[in-house]
């Protein structure tokens, strides 16, 4: 199965950012949807809850608040971080699997959190770590995400937006917030996600150049893994159980991935120059960890054309073997699905060299 090209003929740096334009429209229209112009009447963040935790760290609880006509919806994000006194760098991590209305002082909470976020890695390692409920302004369910963002921009037509094109709009909107806080520095902020909210994370990178670095963890179909030849998940599955995700067109491709004029590789493209890690679990075979590392081969001509490097390795790695060198970073651990303190060991480390 022919594999769409990056590049439409010979292409110089100088030329790249039209094409990065033209793909850009062409994911929109055939897979995630065109991301409404909303302007909103009103788009107000306060703060629910301070807190002081154990050694040195705070925790904050924000909600947003949107409104356009008689329309509304808010969302929540909480945010983990040491009082300092220059501007630190964030990690934004999506959420999306949870819609309920508890806090951080609600009894487990702190743990679940930081079984999800990781947070006290992500702290002690020098980043704020900011927790997006996305899943508040568009449910995750086909039946009900029409609620919320949905009332404000409602899907329409073929390549209307679906829930992760307005989970990666949310997000967008926390990046918002931070850019007015002089506590975070506005040059070092990474977005990651995992599973749906790893798609998510791609589609936002790709939109939001705000964000200086990218992570997908465990994204598959639909995220970083190149659908055509793919084992596992493929799109008849994702728009069948989960129509809702994208636009309709992409269902219309559910069966012949090869008459679809994108693929994933082009969505990580969307990342360069900035730097992006994509990783996978070894018995993910819904995920197909070799086509994520497939992709990661191709995006990483436009890092090299644009005089950066892209992922350093032309085999697909020994397990638990993280590929760090390039500005494309890779790694498939042991085990299933889901992201691990390995994971984060892996980012953090390779966040290191950018974010210091």
């Amino acid at each position: 199965m022919a594999i769409p090209s990056l590049f439409n003929g010979p292409t110089t740096a100088e030329q790249w950012p039209a094409r990065r334009r033209q793909l850009l429209d062409m994911l929109a229209a055939n897979i995630y949807g065109r991301t409404p112009a909303i302007e909103l009447d009103q788009a107000l963040p306060f703060t629910l809850l301070h807190l002081n935790l154990e050694d040195g760290l705070a925790y904050e609880c924000h909600r947003v608040f949107f409104r356009k006509g008689e329309a509304y919806c808010s969302m929540r994000f909480e945010i983990f971080y040491r009082p300092l006194d220059t501007p630190q760098p964030a990690i934004l991590m999506i959420d999306v699997f949870d819609s309920s209305s508890a806090n951080f002082v609600e009894p487990g909470l702190c743990e679940r959190c930081h079984e999800r976020l990781g947070y006290k890695q992500v702290t002690d390692a020098g980043y704020a770590a900011v927790f997006i409920h996305a899943n508040d302004v568009c449910n995750d369910c086909p039946r009900t995400f029409t609620r919320g963002i949905m009332e404000i921009a409602p899907r329409e037509g073929p390549d209307g937006w679906g829930a992760i094109g307005a989970w990666a709009w949310a997000v967008s909107r926390v990046v918002d917030v931070l850019w007015e806080d002089p506590r975070f520095d506005n040059a070092r902020l990474a977005v990651i996600g995992v599973s749906r909210a790893g798609k998510t994370a791609l589609w936002c990178g790709a939109q939001d150049e705000r964000l200086a670095a990218v992570i997908s963890c465990v994204s598959g179909c639909g995220g970083a893994a190149l659908l055509r030849g793919k084992t596992g998940e493929h799109i008849r599955d994702m728009s069948s159980q989960f129509p809702h995700w994208t636009c309709p067109t992409y269902a219309t491709y559910a069966d012949h991935e090869e008459d679809l004029p994108v693929d994933q590789h082009m969505l990580l493209a969307m990342c360069a120059p900035r730097p992006l890690y994509v990783s996978d679990a070894i018995e993910d075979t819904w995920c197909d960890p070799r086509k994520s590392f497939e992709a990661t081969q191709m995006a990483s001509e436009v890092w090299r054309l644009l005089g950066r490097e892209g992922l350093v390795g032309d085999e697909f790695p020994p397990v638990d073997t993280p590929l760090l060198q390039g500005d494309v970073g890779y790694h498939v651990r042991t085990g299933g699905h889901g992201l691990l303190p390995y994971d984060w060991e892996c980012y953090l480390t390779f966040l290191k060299k950018y974010f210091g």
